[in-house]
């Protein structure tokens, strides 16, 4: 208890020393990004929503009189959403107010060039004893920890080509730099659009949100176990009417997943090729019938009714396992308000004759159910979220890793979204076995661009 006071003070200093600004004027839709359509993949992915492109605000006096198609943002290169530009009378002169991610970007003639730039830091003042980052804790003891470092370049060519590379500076236990996404696309026709390299697979709509774009610190523990996140290989993807329908199919490396449920999928940018393993393939369809719901999970701009859904599914014939999983989602924004509800399925098969070593002999099927709500009580400034998850790694067995997730938390936007902090407190109940002690205590500081 000692913990949580000391946090609940030092968070209370936090938005007493915090000057808040006059609430902006809101804009037509949803956030405003400087983003591209994305890896929402799902329609939103990354995305992170299902992450999301906008409709630029008026253009520059300098600009070209041509409609531009949607950017989408680079960390979520398959199904980001277009916010709509900001409504009239946004103060445009304000460096940090709405929509500035569209006004960040530099024109070299026909080639526009954008900055991704993603940090957050975690600091844990409590942490169970028996949490452990292979189950898919935060954290396993009370410190710090620097959970995302990223950067990057967005570009686009007359809005006919789009690509993106970014690094993540501080990968893997060692802090070690690795590639998290690099593709190219011609993108002139919004029926159709064609990437190649990596990328994020149109698989979860949580899983396609952008990482800095969810209501808690982190995704849910069963997306992160689940879903295949970035994989190598072509893409193509289509919206129709404003995605009031949208279409996504791919075809890659195979994925490759840990013998540990809640460690998840292997993301590989193959820089030796596909030496090991067969090929995937993954689609998805989804709809917003009422215009794009946005970049970003909460309702951060107290938009009007919108509502989004999605299915989509995966097969991989890998070397040492067949893999396949489908998943369905809805999210709901109306007023400040969004709920979410995701369900999840994936099986492993290992094969007769693996070409890497596994633990697994036999047949898992696994299965998941994630539901989230949550307010912005001011908007682009303070919101409240919730989410709760069912997760049952092997429906065969029942021991400690079958779970219900308890999440709350609050979020605080000091500059619309390029900076906010956010205080989580997590439960997880195991319903088998022993229960574990291993709550945790997460507040994380994020600037996101």
């Amino acid at each position: 208890m000692r913990h949580l006071a000391g946090v609940a003070g030092g968070a209370a200093v936090l938005l007493a020393l915090s000057t808040p600004r006059a609430q902006e004027p809101e804009p037509a839709a949803d956030e405003p990004a400087g983003a591209m359509p994305a890896d929402a993949q799902g329609g939103a992915v990354e995305s992170t929503g299902e992450p999301e492109s906008a409709p630029e605000p008026a253009a520059r006096p300098e600009a070209p009189e041509r409609p531009r198609p949607p950017r989408e943002r680079p960390a979520r290169a398959a199904a980001a959403v277009p916010p709509a530009p900001a409504a009239p009378g946004a103060a445009r002169d304000e460096p940090l107010g709405p929509g500035f991610r569209e006004r960040v970007r530099l024109a070299l003639g026909p080639l526009e060039v954008t900055p991704i730039a993603l940090i957050a830091l975690q600091a844990a003042p409590y942490v169970g004893d028996d949490a452990l980052s292979q189950a898919g804790d935060s954290a396993e003891q009370p410190g710090f920890r620097l959970r995302r470092v990223r950067a990057g370049l967005y570009g686009d060519v007359a809005g006919l080509v789009r690509f993106a590379i970014s690094t993540d500076l501080a990968g893997g236990d060692e802090g070690t730099a690795r590639i998290h996404e690099a593709w190219g696309g011609v993108t002139a026709m919004p029926a159709l659009e064609v990437y190649a390299g990596a990328r994020t697979v149109p698989f979860s709509r949580s899983a396609m949100a952008g990482a800095g774009d969810g209501s808690l610190t982190e995704r849910p523990l069963a997306v992160r176990a689940i879903a295949p996140f970035t994989q190598v290989g072509i893409q193509a993807e289509g919206h129709f009417h404003d995605r009031a329908f949208s279409y996504h199919a791919g075809v890659y490396n195979a994925f490759q997943r840990s013998d540990q449920f809640y460690t998840g999928h292997s993301e590989s940018v193959a820089p030796l090729g596909n030496r090991f393993e067969g090929i995937a393939v993954a689609g998805r369809i989804a709809t917003e019938p009422q215009g794009p719901l946005g970049r970003t999970i909460q309702d951060v701009a107290h938009s009007p009714f919108r509502i989004g859904a999605g299915a989509d599914g995966f097969f991989s014939d890998g070397g040492a396992r067949t893999l396949y999983g489908a998943s369905a989602d809805v999210l709901l924004h109306a007023s400040g308000r969004h709920a979410l509800g995701e369900v999840l399925w994936t099986g492993a098969s290992p094969k007769s004759v693996p070409t890497q070593p596994i633990a697994q002999v036999t047949s898992v099927t696994s299965l998941a159910l994630v539901l989230e709500a949550g307010y912005m009580i001011v908007a682009r400034k303070l919101g409240v979220s919730g989410r709760v998850e069912w997760i049952d790694p092997n429906v065969d067995v029942e021991d400690e890793g079958d779970n219900v997730v308890l999440t709350g938390g609050v979020s605080y936007h000091a500059y619309d979204d390029l900076v906010k902090a956010q205080l989580d407190y997590t439960h997880r109940e195991e319903l088998g076995g022993l229960s574990l002690s291993n709550d945790a205590l997460i507040l994380q500081l994020q600037l996101s661009l």
